[in-house]
């Protein structure tokens, strides 16, 4: 028999689904407490520490120190983040994102090599990871701070086996190390293997530091100086007054009413939060519960609400130094006018006028925290901390470093988002809380870069207009636009006639891997049920 061209990629498309998805995560279901992330390990620290009588908050902090350890290249202290907490029926926004040196300036990077603002020491921003986690604490805590260190300790001073993907992302990126990171992740000169048991004694000793003195043990004394030399002697400008002063910022959630269900994400300096309410509102107008769930006019349509809301990403910037009211993107006004763009039978082109973790933490009672961390690309800067081994974050990418051109994730940015002295860059990390009948209905985010918000909005609609089961949600092929470059990038799993249907309809594509997501969603018996993205490592623990 003779195999035409189509048949061929059908049957090539069948084998990929085959070895793509033969290892999903399971879904898992709890009672009382459920902790999700990119490491076994560091879900059940939070569980371990839900079990031993600590809420949610506790639970965070456990699982992020944990993550610190064993997935250093998305997680590092080194690193920062959003969150957004559900306690006792209240939904707040933490943003402990990292800011920019005050000797930056908008120039810094103009007359450097084109890729200073991704490796070595001048990419690097002031971290907030530790000084977000211990205000978290501080205010929601429940059991004693040091207490929560000790299965990040116990991991950094035993060891634990080196995954594949550890493995894989240490090899691909060791070239960029700095001195530091080249020793502590090589053995005998070569990269850390698989099954390898990687000890960190140097990180251990780091958090024994905070353990004892709180944030003050990161951004003061010892391990501050540690931080400071290696950036200076690796070319950068962070000092011990950034470190300092840094604090975090309490915030108000963006929130929206969509298809009855009550929305929150993160507000800028994420821009996240609002593309998201963007989108999902644009769902309303063009009607898009009427289209079968993962057509090809779903798809399409997808993908032309995504690549509008991006447009509008250019108006989002950090809002101490922003006077944008990001409301005015999902006001119904807003989005009645952008919908008038969008057809069903082709792509209709607007005009202007990897790396970073998620991890969810819930209990029986409704309290959620759902919390992105990143050190922006793998491994940050590639910058280590000489003396405990800190791996340091290139969050200065996240600036627009040099007008017009496109930064690591082919994001071509706006002015508004220039650097400036103690100004946070742009996001898109996006922590949401969706809430039904003032009940806790479902918390997730994902890491991937522009990717995020994208791969978010696609669950959380599909949770709320599909009967599939979390896992099935979570698993399906999705698509992402982010407006320039224009083209939809969709996972190699996405079948090859609805391929070949976007590109009839004028759009140009490409494979990738539209982001993972991490979610706990609650059910109709009260049953927490949660699932990790089988596009990567991750693990789930509850009770």
């Amino acid at each position: 028999m003779l195999f035409n061209r189509q048949m061929m990629k059908s049957i090539l498309f069948i084998l990929v689904l085959a070895f793509s998805f033969h290892s999903h995560a399971r879904p898992t279901f709890a009672k009382k407490g459920i902790v999700v992330s990119c490491s076994d390990l560091a879900s059940k620290a939070g569980v371990d520490i839900l079990k031993a009588g600590g809420n949610v908050v506790d639970g965070t902090v456990a699982t992020a120190l944990a993550l610190s350890v064993t997935r250093p290249y998305y997680a590092s202290l080194g690193g920062g983040g959003f969150l957004l907490l559900r306690i006792n029926g209240k939904v707040e926004a933490l943003d402990y994102r990292e800011r920019a040196p005050l000797k930056s300036t908008r120039e810094m990077f103009l007359n450097q090599p084109k890729n200073a603002a991704t490796v070595g020491g001048l990419a690097v921003a002031t971290p907030g990871n530790v000084q977000g986690l211990y205000e978290l604490h501080k205010k929601y805590g429940k059991l004693p701070w040091s207490r929560l260190f000790t299965a990040a300790m116990d991991l950094a001073t035993k060891g634990f086996p080196v995954t594949e993907e550890f493995a894989r992302i240490i090899n691909d990126n060791i070239k960029d190390f700095s001195p530091s990171g080249k020793k502590y992740f090589t053995r005998n000169g070569k990269p850390l293997e698989v099954g390898e048991t990687f000890k960190q004694p140097q990180l251990a000793r780091a958090l024994n530091i905070l353990a004892k003195k709180g944030a003050s043990g990161f951004y003061t004394g010892e391990v501050a100086k540690d931080i400071v030399a290696t950036v200076k002697a690796t070319g950068g400008i962070l000092t011990r007054e950034d470190l300092a002063q840094y604090q975090v910022r309490w915030m108000e959630p963006l929130h929206a009413k969509v298809f009855d269900s009550d929305i929150y994400s993160m507000p800028p300096p994420s821009s996240g939060g609002a593309l998201l309410l963007e989108e999902l509102k644009l769902t309303e107008q063009v009607k898009l519960p009427a289209i079968k769930a993962y057509s090809l006019i779903e798809y399409h349509l997808l993908a032309e609400i995504m690549s509008r809301a991006f447009f509008d990403r250019q108006f989002i910037a950090d809002p101490a130094f922003s006077k944008t009211d990001v409301k005015t993107l999902f006001s119904d006004e807003h989005v009645a006018k952008v919908a008038k763009t969008i057809r069903q039978d082709k792509a209709v082109e607007i005009h202007e006028g990897t790396n970073t973790t998620h991890y969810v933490v819930a209990d029986g009672e409704g309290n959620t925290v759902t919390a992105t961390t990143t050190v922006n690309t793998e491994f940050g800067s590639g910058v280590f901390t000489d003396k405990f081994g800190i791996n340091l974050n290139n969050e200065m990418d996240d600036f627009t470093t040099r007008p017009g051109e496109a930064n690591a994730f082919g994001l071509t940015q706006s002015e508004i988002n220039t650097v400036a002295p103690m100004k946070t860059p742009l996001s898109s990390m996006t922590p949401t809380i969706v809430e039904k009948n003032g009940k806790l209905f479902m918390a997730l985010g994902a890491p991937g870069g522009p990717r995020i918000i994208n791969a978010v909005f696609q669950t959380v609609y599909h949770a709320l207009h599909t009967k599939l089961n979390l896992e099935e949600i979570v698993q399906q092929p999705r698509v992402h636009h982010q407006y320039s470059p224009n083209k939809i990038m969709h996972d190699r799993t996405l079948s090859p006639d609805i391929v070949e249907g976007l590109q009839k309809r004028g759009h140009t594509t490409y494979e990738g891997n539209v982001a993972r997501v991490y979610a706990v969603r609650v059910g109709e018996d009260g049953l927490l049920e949660s699932t990790f993205d089988s596009r990567g490592e991750g693990g789930i623990s509850a009770y």
